[in-house]
């Protein structure tokens, strides 16, 4: 008798998307992105990158790089990573803060999202649905 398990765990980091708070974001709101994430080693400790695409003409695209805080390594490690934006221009927010559309018109947009670990494995690409940031 063969049991499976759902989790797969490899060298290579594996990401999956688990949601995104929302679907459409006005001044002042907060983008929340969940994805799981599993690892054979347990070193996805070097960083994560989100891009955010542009579906809007006129709109700006956006890159961002994120170190990925330094944990004791657990072999078979499953985690959640908690990606946070700010919408507008408002100061003090706990997230870093989404440049606004230079056109002044709503951006539809979408995210893709990719970690590396200590090794240098790089994940697959995530990519969250369409979201609409209002102008």
């Amino acid at each position: 008798m063969m049991a499976c398990n759902k989790d797969s765990y490899n060298t290579k980091p594996s990401l999956t998307f688990k949601e995104i708070n929302g679907t459409v974001f006005g001044n002042g709101s907060t983008v929340l992105i969940t994805a799981t994430f599993t690892d054979k080693e347990g070193d996805i400790q070097d960083s994560i990158w989100v891009q955010k695409v542009t579906r809007s003409k006129g709109c700006t695209n956006f890159s961002d790089r994120t170190k990925i805080p330094s944990f004791d390594a657990v072999a078979n490690l499953k985690g959640v990573f908690e990606i946070g934006y700010s919408v507008g221009s408002g100061f003090g927010g706990a997230y870093p803060i989404l440049p606004g559309c230079p056109a002044n018109k709503n951006d539809t947009c979408y995210f893709k999202i990719w970690a590396r670990d200590l090794a240098k494995n790089v994940s697959d690409t995530i990519t969250t649905p369409d979201i609409i940031i209002l102008k």
